[in-house]
C-alpha cells in the first residue's frame, strides 16, 4: 500500500475505531460527521482509500467497508 495522506489516515483511523467499537463499519454520513468533513469529501476519501488498497468495499451495499484489500 502506498503511503496515505493525513486526511486519508484520519479517515482510515476513524473507520478502524468505529469498527472495533461497534462491530460494523461506519456509514459515509458517520465518517463525515466524526471527521468534520462533508459527505462528498468523506466519500471521495473512502474511494481513494479503496483505490490504494487500504480498504475494500462491496458495491451498492451499506456498511461493507473492510480494512485491507479485498480477498
Amino acid at each position: 500500500m502506498n503511503s496515505l495522506t493525513p486526511k486519508q489516515s484520519d479517515v482510515l483511523s476513524m473507520i478502524e475505531r468505529h469498527t472495533r467499537r461497534y462491530g460494523y463499519a461506519p456509514s459515509i454520513r458517520e465518517i463525515a460527521t466524526k471527521t468534520g468533513r462533508s459527505k462528498t469529501a468523506a466519500h471521495q476519501l473512502v474511494v481513494q482509500l479503496e483505490r490504494r488498497g487500504a480498504i475494500s468495499r462491496k458495491a451498492n451495499s451499506a456498511r461493507t467497508i473492510q480494512i485491507g484489500a479485498a480477498q
